[in-house]
């Protein structure tokens, strides 16, 4: 059996590479549903092959990149995408779609063939763009996705109340972690002051409040950035200003995240708006202290006082006691890490995660 899968409007194993998210594809997803399909189809937005990532050759010879021959626009791709594979994509018994915005080929399979599919919904997508015209297509994308899906995933029990209003049917999957790679280090932690972030350097991600808490927490700290973007710049020179000690890790493969947690002494995500965020997951299941913004995404995974801390978003001096509290008290720290650890390894296990949703997708692809 044959089933395809879409990613994000745009993307493709290599935009994850670039932010050391293709392992966790290659293999979290494409290996496990290979074994139970038998072939993957990936229709990548980028002129990329599957060899260029992994040498596996048992997971070559059952999963295949379909993507353009040379540079083409993100729009353009959606649009032609089916009429570009149309052989391809009449094989899939079903359709996987990552996210939301990856629902455009999927909806025009369904028309062309009946195709069904299965999509994740793990952002309110339209709320997330400024006011204006980008706005209004993301909703309207949104919706149709939601309606026409055959099955929509969500990651959260808000995200699910949303999308049961549209959608056929919802089924309430979370984000998962690899328990085996995520896991706390052998090695008690320094008891130092060594402020970690994860993730793009974006205006929604409020790192400019990280800066400014680091800046009040005292002497002795350091605050770690691993990921990139267009605020980088900016940060360097925030950070300088206000005299505080930065270390730019850059962009960090799945493999080696695990040590750069490990050698951190706690965990920070001030987003004004999250989905059900994987990094806080990573975090929680290497046994890492995680203060996090107030936002529905962040509340899904942290009870404040039980398996994290939470501090308004636009407030730094309420990150920066959030902070003190676990520097100044490791026991409390300490228990914090062990409850958020214990969650994740009870409700977060990605490899289960993944066979609930390939069950899912085989019983639609049956029909």
């Amino acid at each position: 059996m044959t089933v395809g899968f879409l990613p994000a409007l745009g993307s493709g194993i290599r935009a994850l590479a670039e932010t050391g998210q293709q392992s966790r594809l290659i293999d979290g997803y494409l290996r496990p549903y290979a074994d139970a399909f038998g072939e993957v189809l990936y229709f990548s937005y980028l002129a990329e092959s599957l060899d260029e990532f992994t040498s596996d050759h048992a997971l070559l010879d059952r999963v295949r990149v379909c993507a353009p021959k040379g540079s083409v626009s993100r729009a353009r791709r959606a649009v032609g995408m089916v009429g570009a594979h149309a052989a391809e994509f009449r094989r899939c018994r079903a359709l996987r779609v990552f996210q939301i915005t990856g629902v455009i080929p999927a909806i025009r399979a369904k028309w062309r063939f009946g195709t069904p599919y299965v999509t994740t919904y793990g952002f309110w997508y339209g709320q997330l763009s400024q006011p204006g015209p980008q706005r209004v297509l993301k909703a309207v994308v949104e919706r149709l996705g939601l309606r026409h899906a055959t099955a929509v995933i969500a990651t959260t029990e808000e995200l699910r109340a949303r999308a049961a209003r549209l959608a056929p049917r919802v089924e309430l999957i979370p984000n998962g972690v690899d328990l085996r790679l995520f896991r706390p280090g052998d090695a008690e932690r320094s008891h130092g002051r060594q402020i970690l972030y994860v993730g793009r350097f974006s205006p929604e991600k409020n790192l400019q409040t990280i800066v400014e808490a680091v800046a009040s927490v005292g002497a002795g700290s350091t605050l770690r950035l691993a990921g990139g973007g267009p605020l980088r710049a900016d940060l360097d020179a925030r950070a300088r200003a206000r005299g505080v000690t930065v270390e730019f890790l850059g962009v960090v493969e799945q493999s080696k995240l695990p040590a750069v947690y490990a050698s951190s002494d706690a965990f920070v995500l001030a987003s004004f708006t999250e989905g059900h965020p994987k990094v806080l997951l990573e975090a929680m299941a290497c046994g890492l202290p995680c203060v996090a913004s107030d936002c529905a995404g962040n509340r899904s995974l942290i009870i404040d006082g039980e398996t994290g801390l939470l501090f308004d978003p636009h407030r730094p001096a309420e990150l920066a006691a959030r902070l003190r509290q676990i520097f100044d008290d490791r026991a409390l720290g300490a228990r914090l890490a062990k409850a958020a650890r214990q969650m994740v390894v009870a409700r977060y296990d990605l490899s289960a995660l993944v066979a609930r949703e390939i069950a899912l997708v085989g019983a639609i692809a049956e029909r």
